[in-house]
C-alpha cells in the first residue's frame, strides 16, 4: 500500500470516544473538527491513494468530500446526527443526473454515499449507502439488475471482505443482495453495505486493514452507481477483477510481512519514553488544554487540522518528577515533538501560568 499519505499516524483510541460526551455543542463541533476530523481525513487520503493505484483512476476528480457534523467552520448550520462520517460522493455537474426524484424532478447531486462512519460507542466502519435520497423506481431497478449480473464475483469478494447488508426491514436480511435492492429501501433509512465495525482503539495492525479493503471495495459498487446516474456504462466486471488481483497480492505481501517480522528480534519497550498523559489526564481536561493551546503544537506549531499531526497533551514537568495534572503543568505538543521531550525533559513551552490562563 501506499505512503503517501502515513497510515501509521492514524490512530483512534479509547479516549476519542469521550468527544462525543462533551456537553456543549459548539465546543464538541470544533474537538471534532480540529482533532478528530483531521485523522479521519488521513485515513480517507490514504484509503483513495489505495483505490487510485487498485482501479487506475483518480478519484479526486470525480469525487468530492462529505463530512458530518459539518466540517465548515462558516456553515449556517452544523447538525449533529449523534454520529460521525467522513466519505465521498460525486461531484455536481452541470447536467441533471438520468436519475428523477420522488415528485419526477431530475437530480443534480448523486445519491450515493461511501464513508467512514463512527458512533460514539467507539465503533468505525465502512459504509455505501446506494440511495440517500428518495429516487425513482427505475433507477433502484437498474442498480438491483446490475447487481444481479455480477452476483457470482460480487458475492465471494464480498465475503471476503465481510461486507453484509442491512435494510430498514428486517425481512430482507435474508434476501440476496439484488433482491433487496428495493423501491422500499430508499432515503434516509435506506439499504447500506457495511463492513465489520471496530471498537477503538484502532489502528494499522487493529482494524485499519480490513476497514480500508471494505472500502476499496464498496468504491467499485459505488462508481457503478454513480455511473449509472449518469448514463455512462458501468465498469463493475472491470473492477471486480481489478479488486481481485489487488487482494491477492496484497495477502501475499502481508504474509511475507507476518513472516519478517516474526525473524525479528524482540523491541525493546523500555527505550521508548513515557507518554503518560493518556493514562492520567482526564478526558475532559485533555479538551481543554487543546482548545487552549488553538489546537496547535507548542513546539513546532503544526496543527492537526492544517498539518495533519497527531496532538497530545504533555506533562511539562513530567509526572515521574512529581509534575501534575494541574491545567499550569499541561500543554500541547504533536507526537513527534512529545517523543522528542520525553519523560526527561521539563521543556515548558508556555512560559507563565498566568499566560496560560490569559488563553482559556
Amino acid at each position: 500500500m501506499p505512503d503517501s499519505h502515513n497510515i501509521n499516524e492514524v490512530i483512534f483510541v479509547e479516549r476519542d470516544t469521550q468527544i462525543f460526551n462533551i456537553p456543549d455543542t459548539k465546543t464538541r463541533l470544533s474537538t471534532l473538527q480540529n482533532y478528530f476530523f483531521p485523522r479521519l481525513e488521513k485515513l480517507l487520503r490514504y484509503t483513495l491513494d489505495v483505490v487510485a493505484q487498485v482501479y487506475d483512476v483518480n478519484p479526486y476528480e470525480r469525487m468530492t468530500f462529505a463530512y458530518s457534523p459539518s466540517h465548515r467552520d462558516k456553515a449556517k448550520e452544523n447538525k449533529d446526527y449523534g454520529f460521525v462520517h467522513i466519505g465521498i460522493i460525486a461531484k455536481r455537474g452541470d447536467k441533471p443526473l438520468k436519475i428523477l426524484k420522488r415528485n419526477g424532478q431530475p437530480f443534480f447531486h448523486h445519491p450515493t454515499y461511501l464513508t467512514f462512519k463512527v458512533f460514539p460507542s467507539g465503533t468505525i466502519h465502512a459504509e455505501l449507502m446506494p440511495f440517500r435520497q428518495g429516487v425513482d423506481d427505475a433507477y433502484v431497478a437498474r442498480i438491483s439488475q446490475l447487481v444481479a449480473k455480477y452476483s457470482e464475483v460480487l458475492m465471494p469478494l464480498l465475503s471476503v471482505a465481510r461486507i453484509s447488508h442491512t435494510t430498514y426491514n428486517p425481512e430482507f436480511e435474508v434476501l440476496p443482495l439484488h433482491q433487496a435492492i428495493v423501491p422500499e429501501e430508499v432515503g434516509s433509512e435506506a439499504i447500506r453495505l457495511i463492513s465489520p465495525k471496530y471498537y477503538f482503539p484502532v489502528s494499522p495492525g487493529r482494524g485499519l486493514s480490513e476497514l480500508i479493503i471494505a472500502f476499496i471495495l464498496l468504491y467499485a459498487l459505488a462508481e457503478s452507481f454513480i455511473f449509472i446516474g449518469e448514463g455512462r456504462e458501468p465498469q463493475l466486471e472491470n473492477r471486480l477483477e481489478q479488486f481481485k488481483e489487488f487482494y491477492l497480492a496484497f495477502k501475499n505481501t502481508e504474509n511475507d510481512i507476518e513472516t519478517e517480522e516474526s525473524e525479528e528480534e524482540d523491541f525493546d519497550s523500555s527505550k521508548m519514553p513515557e507518554l503518560d498523559s493518556y493514562s492520567f489526564v482526564r478526558a475532559g481536561k485533555w479538551w481543554a488544554v487543546l482548545a487552549r493551546d488553538k489546537w496547535k503544537c507548542l513546539s513546532c506549531g503544526r496543527s492537526a487540522r492544517e498539518d495533519g499531526v497527531l496532538l497530545e497533551v504533555d506533562h511539562i514537568i513530567p509526572r515521574s518528577k512529581g509534575g501534575s495534572n494541574d491545567m499550569s503543568n499541561l500543554q500541547t505538543l504533536c507526537k513527534q515533538c512529545n517523543i522528542g521531550k520525553s519523560n526527561r525533559d521539563s521543556t515548558r513551552l508556555c512560559v507563565t501560568s498566568d499566560e496560560l490562563i490569559d488563553r482559556m
